[in-house]
């Protein structure tokens, strides 16, 4: 296999953006692990910190320290649940053992101090330890489970409340539990100043909250949960989207393969959205024969917001089926280049069907507006209707989508024009079609979605042509060819459907990369000759309809996302330090004349 080429990488999108957050997503160790290791350092915090006989310091850490976050672990969990979501008894555990660590810190701190002064343990450092405590576990919950700041406190605040309860009652010391109190203050205060200042840019650009979308997130990387698509349909827009359907049909009236391109993005990510887009359209055809779902010219903005705006491409798709007139007619192939462009294409009837690569270029998506004028220039050379399809066959990590304006989408547009016209020109004869289809050869995780491996064979006036789409989001550089290469037709194009149900736990999870290669090679050369077999005359008609009010992204949304949610992060680890710093300062002098 060719090596990946090196290109200038562009800023990461929204996709590539959320798997790289994907990353620091990790499950909650088993509750009983976690649970066992709070009581062991309890139990070695009070013996190597607290003051006393080893017994009494052993009975002090436990009580101290074990028994709080104990019962933290099992109070924390109902009590959020009331007012949020995605807090398991695993999760409330780990948050409750971090909690412990920071206050063995302080209590290590403080013992150490008193040590090396050679003065009375004080248990002001203790004290401070747990009004940390109380700020940082309202900082995890509001990630995690509960985005608001009043109903947060009380779970929030459970490991600190019941160590203090404890610590007063063993010091029986007003002063401590004064300290307790204003530190507490101070620190929850501090968390709140950072909640607004880092929640800022998204609430001022989108009018929502960043911590619903990381808590929502973080819901579907462990869970499964749709809860994100409530985020994307707040922030969304409406459009209209042509979807394309080219039909094949036998003699005897049944349909044979139905192509349907929708001109949306197929995103954001796994089942959120349209990520399983193709998978949903083709499953709401099992009467039109072997569906093929190619990608459309469109971009991340057009990803739909919920998996229920794919019904709104479907019935589109239903009544360009519906008012199809079909033509036992269509031309050979004809493959076009220009530039880095090569378009093969073939009209059936009076419409031109174009397949657009810019292989072995690598390249993102091919934006809307591109196609769209692609597609006019088809209608404008004289053709019914026109389609286009982004082959989506050849890319590296973030490679570059091809805008308006650009050489290449020039290129595009030149190329549909051309191609167009030559095909507006040529004979007609008879035509046939053979199909074949194979289930996923590997997981979703290994790059294939569920409708794995599909193959229409057109013949014309003896000519063959193969037209394969694999169920993928993208394809390795040079795959491409090596498909092609061998197989039994005159011509051939490989396409992907840009399927994002691939795209959870990462943003490039290209055909290619992770499955068999030439298990995928074989595989096709064998669906190629099955389909050769299949041949027998049809029909075909092509229609264009137009999906009214579907929901999506919107224009430049993903960018804004992105360039938000970088400048969060970019902000917050500064912030948070410099809020810190500003409340231990602020709580050290005050308690200096307390």
């Amino acid at each position: 296999m060719p090596r990946l080429r090196r290109k200038k990488k562009r800023r990461k999108g929204m996709e590539e953006q959320l798997a790289s957050y994907a990353d620091y997503i990790f499950e909650a160790p088993d509750l009983k692990y976690t649970l066992s290791g709070i009581v062991v350092i309890s139990a070695v915090i009070g013996l190597v910190s607290f003051p006393g006989s080893w017994r009494s310091e052993l009975f002090n850490g436990i009580v101290l320290l074990g028994v709080p976050a104990i019962l933290a672990t099992f109070l924390t969990k109902p009590i959020s649940e009331i007012f949020g979501k995605n807090l398991t008894y695993n999760r409330s555990a780990l948050i409750s053992l971090i909690s412990l660590i920071v206050i063995s810190i302080g209590s290590l701190f403080t013992g150490l101090t008193a040590y090396v002064t050679n003065t009375p343990y004080n248990y002001t450092g203790f004290a401070l330890a747990l009004s940390t405590v109380f700020a940082l576990r309202m900082l995890i919950l509001l990630g995690i489970s509960i985005n608001s700041l009043p109903k947060v406190l009380i779970p929030a605040s459970l490991q600190t409340l019941l160590s203090g309860v404890l610590l007063a009652y063993f010091v029986r010391d007003t002063g401590v539990a004064i300290d307790l109190i204003v530190s507490s203050v101070i620190f929850a205060s501090a968390a709140i100043v950072f909640v607004k200042y880092v929640d800022y840019p998204m609430v001022k650009s989108f009018g929502v909250s960043s911590f619903d979308f990381v808590q929502d997130f973080i819901g579907h990387i462990t869970e499964g949960s749709q809860d994100m698509e409530e985020f994307f349909e707040k922030i969304g827009e409406s459009i209209d989207a042509p979807v394309s359907v080219l039909a094949f049909r036998r003699t005897d009236g049944t349909l044979k393969a139905t192509i349907v391109t929708p001109y949306v993005h197929p995103g954001p990510m796994g089942e959120i959205g349209g990520g399983n887009l193709p998978a949903i359209v083709a499953g709401a055809f099992t009467d039109e024969g072997t569906v093929f779902v190619p990608h459309g010219t469109a971009y991340h903005d057009f990803n739909l917001v919920t998996a229920d705006e794919s019904q709104k491409i479907i019935a589109a798709a239903r009544r360009a089926l519906e008012r199809m007139t079909y033509s036992e007619l269509a031309t050979r192939s004809f493959r076009e280049k220009v530039g880095n462009t090569k378009i093969l294409g073939q009209r059936f009837g009076d419409s031109v069907f174009l397949v657009s690569t810019q292989a072995p270029t690598s390249t993102e998506d091919i934006e809307f507006s591109v196609g769209f004028t692609a597609m006019a220039e088809g209608r404008v050379a004289g053709a019914r209707n026109a389609t286009i399809i982004d082959a989506h066959n050849c890319t590296e990590p973030f490679a570059t989508a091809i805008e308006p304006g650009t050489r290449d989408s020039y290129n595009i547009i030149r190329a549909a024009a051309n191609s167009s016209r030559h095909l507006l020109s040529l004979p007609d004869s008879p035509l046939k079609v053979g199909v074949a289809a194979s289930p996923p050869i590997c997981t979703r995780l290994e790059g294939m979605g569920d409708l794995g491996i599909r193959v229409a064979v057109v013949e014309v006036d003896g000519q063959k042509t193969a037209y394969i789409v694999i169920d993928g989001n993208n394809m390795l550089s040079g795959l491409r060819d090596r498909i092609i290469e061998g197989l039994p037709v005159d011509d051939a194009e490989v396409m992907t459907t840009d399927t994002h149900s691939v795209n959870v736990l990462s943003g490039a999870n290209y055909v290619g990369q992770k499955l068999d290669c030439d298990l995928l090679v074989e595989t096709i050369r064998k669906l190629v000759d099955r389909a050769i077999a299949d041949l027998e005359p049809v029909t075909a008609g092509m229609d264009i309809e137009i999906a009214e009010d579907v929901r999506v992204f919107g224009s430049h949304k993903i960018a804004k996302l992105a360039s938000t949610a970088n400048a969060m992060v970019a902000m917050s680890g500064a912030f948070a330090a410099a809020v810190i710093v500003a409340a231990l300062s602020l709580t050290l002098l005050i308690l200096t004349f307390v």
